[in-house]
Formats: C-alpha cells, structure tokens, sequence
C-alpha cells in the first residue's frame, strides 16, 4: 500500500474508531497526530518513544499514527482504564497496532496502522 493509500485506509478506520467509541459511550478527543522529526526527537530524549525520528521513524511522521485522550466529565482521563482497553481491543480488531499491548513503552493512546 503506498503512502497516500495507507494514510487514507487510516483516517477511514480511526473514523471506525470514533463511531465505536461513541456508540459505546466513550468520549474521546485527539492530542496528536502529525508530529515532526523534531517532536518524535523530543519524545524519544523523554523516554515517551523508541524511535528517534530520523533514524526511525514515527507512524505520526506518515500520519498513520494518532493518540486520543479519553474524556470523562470534560476532563482527560491519563490513567489505564478500562475504557482504554475497549478501544484498544477494537482498534485491533479491524487489523490497527494499540499502543497499549506494548511491553517496552505502554502507550495506551497510541493507535496506529
């Protein structure tokens, strides 16, 4: 799949994504989605990514990455709840990687294709 293709296939299932979460009754906003080689660096220096990049690359870099925040009560919720584990299990579920499963780096905003 080339890089236009992939992106689109991305926005079409994080569009999936977004209607699962509303009709399970989970507010959800996105934080990030296109970052810089200079953001992915700055996360990376702050131990919040494994890649670099520029050496490695982001997902975010393609803009086949994006992290969303759960809202409860007009508030971000930052804690794992179990919530995070249902987009998670969804996100999965149509063939997308959830941050959430990673060992080295528990990420359970990060949805990507």
């Amino acid at each position: 799949m080339n890089g236009t293709a992939a992106r689109l296939n991305f926005i079409y299932l994080i569009s999936k994504l977004v209607i699962e979460a509303r009709v399970n009754n989970i507010q959800i906003m996105p934080f990030n989605f296109f970052l810089s080689a200079e953001e992915v660096h700055k996360y990376f220096l702050e131990g919040k990514s494994q890649v670099d990049g520029y050496v490695k690359k982001a997902k975010h870099q393609f803009w086949q990455a994006m992290d969303l925040v759960i809202i409860k009560d007009g508030r971000p919720v930052w804690d794992r709840i179990p919530e995070y584990e249902l987009l998670g299990q969804i996100w999965e579920s149509m063939g997308g990687v959830w941050g959430g499963r990673w060992k080295s780096l528990n990420d359970i905003y990060h949805f990507e294709i």
